[in-house]
């Protein structure tokens, strides 16, 4: 038994210990800069909470996506029409139950927007003025 000892003990060889050292992964505490998005990406995955004020674009029906794909195209129109024109105080009034936009065109390819809200009754003035001198 006692070859059979000695021969355990010289198979095991020498125990070796190393240092241990903590390295931190957090940025907040050290840890590697690079791994900030990583982390952050992590945890909005893993975020079940919903922000009350955030819309709800799954809610939107097909008729309501065409309703705002036409509207965004009427505007569209009409400011081109503005910025194309050559005759200054061309107006293109765009009316609908909450808005009404008027552009007006300055002749120069640029126009002036105002945005009545039917509702609160605000106004909303935008100006662009000639598209050439805007660079």
């Amino acid at each position: 038994m006692q070859p059979l000892l000695l021969s355990l003990a010289l198979a095991t060889g020498a125990a070796q210990a190393g240092e241990l050292v903590y390295r931190p992964i957090n940025p907040s505490f050290g840890g590697d800069p690079l791994n900030g998005n990583y982390l952050l990406n992590k945890a909005q995955a893993q975020d079940d909470n919903k922000d009350p004020n955030a819309p709800d674009f799954g809610s939107f029906s097909e008729t309501d996506l065409f309703i705002q794909d036409l509207r965004n195209s009427l505007v569209s129109n009409a400011i081109d029409d503005a910025v194309n024109a050559t005759d200054p105080g061309r107006t293109s009034t765009i009316d609908s139950a909450e808005l009404k936009i008027k552009i007006v065109s300055n002749g120069n390819g640029g126009f002036q927007m105002q945005i009545t809200d039917r509702r609160t009754g605000e106004v909303t003035n935008i100006n662009l003025g000639s598209a050439a001198n805007n660079f």
